[in-house]
């Protein structure tokens, strides 16, 4: 059985794909099912740098230039005995999406790295369903792109997608998602985060056994990108009439989509440009001020030449901004400083305005 992780950015499409892999006859791919045991691990492994961050999963931007290194390094040789295996497992399934509470208990291992961890709970996890004799079984996890290095050199087939960050932030900040978590995300976090996800899509796009696709080629040309897809995993090709019938989750159950913009069946890129009547004029100049280099690597273009002012002048409606993660990503001068350096030095690239 070969192991398969689907990552990405939240809002960046992460649900539909692994919706659609799982959909695969000879594929098993759940939701978030051990969200909880990637935060854990990469605490311990701060724990054991002592490094301390706001956020475990957090945006990369306070990591030591070793850090991915020595990270992907105690992924794969960090041993866990007794007490710390049956933490980790014991809370694996309480974290964000929690869709293995369900999962019968069992014999688990004395002492186990995270990889081997990791595939233990899989296992059992696609045997619940049935899927033991899937060809790969996995589950899609989101802001876990530190995680790609150590996975991949273990064998585990990764998928990674991006999305335009104008559109990832619209679906944080608006309609049912906003809903869901009761308040709303500092920009600069949304941008910082992405900004994250790209640079991985960018590192790992020639690693071998990774898969990097955008969202809107997914939506856009679901059944070419699926037989991508497919050739590259070496399992035979998509169903040809699964874009036309309803999708089922993990469970086997009716998929209604995970959009801000209300219930999908199947694939529906009609959200596609939403960000453009959710995202004020000052928000999408800062956000591609911000995100410029990136988003010309990716394929996404800005509606303007993006200028040095939209980020001197951009001030943030705080209203309704979760108070945690504001204290870190305030638009003080410290982060606008951030900001404008990371543009001095270069991200204004080609096509800026001072």
């Amino acid at each position: 059985m070969q192991q398969l992780f689907v990552t990405g950015m939240l809002r960046s499409g992460t649900s539909l794909l692994q919706t659609l892999l799982t959909n695969h006859p000879d594929l098993f791919v759940a939701y978030q099912p051990f969200h909880q045991l990637y935060v854990d691990a990469k605490q311990m492994f701060l724990d054991e740098q002592g490094w301390q961050r706001l956020l475990p999963l957090g945006d990369g931007m306070d990591a030591a230039s070793d850090e991915p290194a020595r990270f992907a390094d105690w992924l794969a040789s960090r041993t866990f005995r007794g007490d710390e295996v049956e933490y980790l497992a014991a809370r694996a399934t309480t974290g964000k999406g929690g869709s293995a509470t369900d999962l019968p208990h069992g014999s688990l291992p004395d002492t186990a790295t995270f990889l081997a961890l990791r595939e233990a709970l899989h296992a059992r996890l696609a045997a619940q369903f049935g899927k033991a004799g899937a060809a790969l079984v996995g589950s899609k996890e989101v802001l876990c792109e530190e995680y790609l290095p150590a996975l991949a050199a273990a064998g585990v087939r990764c998928l990674l997608i991006v999305r335009d960050p104008r559109a990832v932030v619209a679906s944080a900040n608006h309609g049912r998602y906003r809903e869901l978590v009761g308040d709303r995300y500092p920009l600069l976090m949304l941008v910082r985060l992405w900004r994250k996800s790209a640079q991985a899509w960018l590192a790992m796009a020639d690693r071998p056994g990774v898969d990097v696709l955008r969202y809107e080629d997914l939506v856009a040309r679901t059944d070419a990108v699926l037989d991508a897809i497919a050739r590259s995993l070496s399992i035979p090709a998509f169903p040809r009439d699964l874009m036309r019938s309803p999708l089922r989750d993990h469970r086997g159950q009716s998929w209604k989509g995970n959009s801000s913009f209300g219930d999908k069946a199947t694939v529906d890129a009609s959200s596609d440009n939403a960000w453009k009547a959710m995202l004020s004029d000052a928000e999408v100049r800062f956000i591609e001020a911000c995100t410029l280099p990136e988003m010309a690597a990716l394929g996404y273009a800005p509606e303007s030449a993006p200028l040095r002012s939209a980020i001197t002048g951009f001030t943030e409606d705080t209203a309704g901004v979760r108070p945690g993660y504001l204290r870190h990503y305030a638009l003080d001068a410290g982060n606008r400083d951030i900001e404008l350096e990371r543009w001095d030095a270069g991200a204004g690239g080609a096509g800026a305005c001072p």
